[in-house]
């Protein structure tokens, strides 16, 4: 077990590598570990500061958990109480049919004002089949004053569903307590798909698959770096028609405060959209000017909504092509990227690495991303 201050040491030279992270969420991996933030601590006890539980096989370090959590007693669900802890797990409900996804959890039915939605850009999680619902209470509106990072009302509920090899493993809940406040939580499924149950440290290889549940730690280590904590439900990842609630209905159902005037598209032809959407769902969660990563990568893989006039102009590509690599833990590349060459970009160098301390994302991942290290290739080629 690293002691503390060795975990610290190690974490900073992952964020110092820098290419990408992961969005939307993190999942728990076998090679990294992750830092949590503080947390909120339930009414029985006091938040403290939590290392994020990852795996501890290859090149990874396994977080140790610090701070001191509210008791099992807290307020949750109905009947069941919620789990304490220090890193943002307090009084979440012990079952997932106690968060308000699921009228009937067996029979898979919505509860009232839940809504599915998808990313435009997913978020690699070695293969998983993934949904999305959100919830927003009634009579709000999300804060649009800053169109890159929404401030969601009190109540939000985001959950994701991952399916490995067929089998539904896990649901995670993100849902917004406080104005300073979210509670994180992964369920387990049973095996007979009637319900899940909270499992706040996180599962290696759950339910007879190669998928790791991440700890509520994990799951803050990135969603941590995120202004208001959620990342797939952005303006530009719901600029789309692909299914499922999208930008365009909630600027006419007036959920917006500061609506615009339509959906935004990323610049650039399809190998430009492909490769600058993928950067921002699985890396701009770290990769972006609200991160203390950025205070020490300043690298901006997060797409501005205003800054989308052409691909030479995003941040995307003013903050990688020939741009030096970071002094600390740097890797065999020549600049984060080098137009027209992969093989010595950074970025390309990292995303196909697992096991090691410079693996791109860090989190959720046991698997190079072939088809989306290969869009990526192909933008790098182009330029």
């Amino acid at each position: 077990m690293l002691t503390r201050v060795s975990l610290v040491v190690v974490l900073s030279i992952a964020a110092l590598a820098g290419a990408c992270s992961s969005d939307d969420d993190a999942g728990g991996s076998k090679n990294t570990g992750g830092a949590g933030g503080s947390g909120a601590g339930g009414s029985g006890g006091s938040g403290g500061s939590s290392g994020g539980s990852g795996g501890s096989a290859t090149g990874g370090a396994a977080g140790s958990t610090g701070g001191s959590g509210g008791s099992a007693g807290n307020t949750g669900g109905s009947g069941g109480g919620g789990t304490g802890g220090a890193d943002g797990s307090a009084g979440a409900p012990l079952k997932l049919s106690e968060t308000g996804l699921y009228s009937d959890t067996a029979k898979g039915t919505l509860a009232a004002g839940v809504v599915e939605y998808r990313p435009h850009y997913q978020l690699w999680t070695d293969g998983a089949v993934k949904k999305r619902w959100v919830y927003l209470p009634p009579n709000t509106k999300i804060d649009t004053s800053d169109m890159d990072y929404w401030v969601y009302p009190v109540g939000t509920k985001l959950w994701k569903e991952f399916v490995r090899d067929t089998v539904r493993v896990e649901t995670r809940l993100l849902w917004k307590t406080s104005d300073t406040e979210w509670q994180m939580m992964a369920y387990q499924w049973n095996s007979t798909g009637t319900d899940a149950d909270a499992v706040p440290g996180g599962v290696q290889n759950a339910s007879g698959t190669q998928h790791d549940i991440p700890s509520s730690g994990d799951c803050l280590t990135c969603h941590g770096k995120m202004k208001d904590r959620a990342a797939s439900f952005t303006a530009i990842q719901l600029s789309h028609n692909l299914g499922g609630l999208n930008l365009g209905d909630l600027i006419s159902q007036g959920k917006l405060t500061n609506p615009p005037s339509g959906p935004f598209t990323l610049p650039g032809n399809q190998t430009d959209q492909d490769a600058l959407g993928y950067l921002h769902a699985n890396c701009g969660v770290c990769h972006n000017d609200t991160s203390f990563v950025f205070t020490l990568v300043d690298m901006q893989l997060w797409l501005k909504t205003g800054n989308l006039g052409s691909v030479k102009t995003t941040d995307t590509y003013l903050s990688t092509a020939n741009k030096s690599l970071t002094a600390s833990n740097p890797s065999t590349g020549k600049a984060r990227l080098v137009p027209g060459d992969p093989a010595t970009s950074d970025i390309h160098i990292r995303m196909n690495q697992r096991g090691t301390l410079t693996q791109m994302p860090v989190l959720g991942t046991e698997i190079v991303d072939t088809v989306g290290s290969k869009a990526v290739d192909d933008w790098i080629k182009s330029l």
